[in-house]
């Protein structure tokens, strides 16, 4: 069973007011390398907004293989099925629960150190004990951990 991170964020319009009742839809589309050969992943999960617009989706961490190529495509949508948003290319690192404006910041970063293996990835996390909790699988000598408390 793949791990998975929380992701959360927000949906507001234009004036920064929240949107009850939207929709957040997360796809992810790629391949990676495992053990047992190349694998083609997609996925799709969907989320509603509450009455302060806020959303948290349980997403696959696309960081586990050996040359991960997934990402994942999110996109809000109003109650009238506008989109209101949409955040390609977003690469889950670990199984941190993270925001997505976070995730965004740090997504380019960590698909690249995925792929080449010897960059730093970009970690953020509310406490440096929460990344030390983290399986030693899915923590890298070379990572980056920022502790940005709220």
């Amino acid at each position: 069973m793949p791990n998975k991170a929380i992701v959360g964020g927000v949906l507001t319009d234009a004036t920064l007011a929240p949107i009850a009742g939207g929709k957040i839809v997360a796809t992810l589309n790629g391949s990676d390398v495992f053990d047992d050969g190349v694998r083609v992943v997609t996925q799709k999960v969907e989320a509603t907004t509450d009455a302060q617009g806020a959303w948290s989706l349980a997403l696959i961490v696309n960081a586990e293989g050996d040359g991960a190529a997934t990402t994942w495509t999110i996109e809000g949508f109003d109650r009238y099925v506008a989109r209101v948003f949409e955040a390609k290319s977003l690469f889950i690192a670990s199984t941190l629960p993270i925001a997505l404006g976070n995730l965004e910041k740090t997504s380019a970063q960590n698909l690249k150190a995925a792929k080449e293996g010897n960059s730093a990835r970009l970690l953020v996390v509310p406490d440096h004990a929460l990344y030390q909790a983290l399986p030693a699988a899915q923590r890298r000598s070379s990572d980056i951990v920022l502790v940005k408390a709220a």
